[in-house]
């Protein structure tokens, strides 16, 4: 069985799996879920619209994940590929973006969450690599975007995006 890190992960490889791309804003698929509990993991079974999604959520990365503030959980994500983070951080920021514009409260949560989706890209560098390894890529819509966009994919444009959600969340937090 698959195995998310955390309950947030697992919830954003559902919203990939049903939106067949980047997340919407605010997908509720709790009333579709199960959620079980096991010895050592959670067991969290979506079903809805044809889709059938069952995943493994171990209490131990669910409680590092808690303990370090780490949304998506500690190590590299098996289960959403490279591609899919950079999409995802990039579709927090634009709804971050229009948050903010709006002087809502929900803005800095967006940069939050658009950083660390960017750092979960990240996580797939080798040490001194200019870019992310071809192995970093295993879905369609990961695997797609870098072959369209390759530029998105250097440690150069990861840190970029890194600094400029980063920046958007301090210049919010300093209010």
């Amino acid at each position: 069985m698959p195995e998310a890190r955390t309950i947030t992960e697992a919830y954003l490889h559902i919203s990939l799996a049903v939106a067949g791309g980047e997340p919407g804003r605010n997908p509720d698929h709790r009333p579709w879920t199960t959620l079980t509990e096991g010895e050592d993991a959670w067991t969290l079974v979506f079903d809805r619209d044809g889709h059938h999604i069952e995943l493994r959520i171990p209490y131990a990365t669910e409680h590092a994940a808690r303990r370090d503030d780490l949304h998506f959980g500690p190590g590299t994500s098996t289960l959403i590929d490279a591609g899919q983070w950079v999409l995802t951080g990039a579709a927090y920021a634009r709804m971050a973006l229009e948050d903010d514009l709006l002087s809502s409260p929900d803005a800095a949560l967006g940069w939050r969450l658009a950083r660390d989706a960017a750092a979960e890209a990240a996580k797939f560098l080798p040490e001194g690599a200019a870019e992310l390894p071809p192995g970093a890529f295993w879905t369609a819509l990961g695997t797609a975007a870098r072959e369209q966009e390759p530029e998105r994919f250097t440690r150069e444009r990861l840190e970029s995006d890194l600094a400029f959600y980063q920046q958007n969340l301090d210049r919010l937090q300093s209010r």
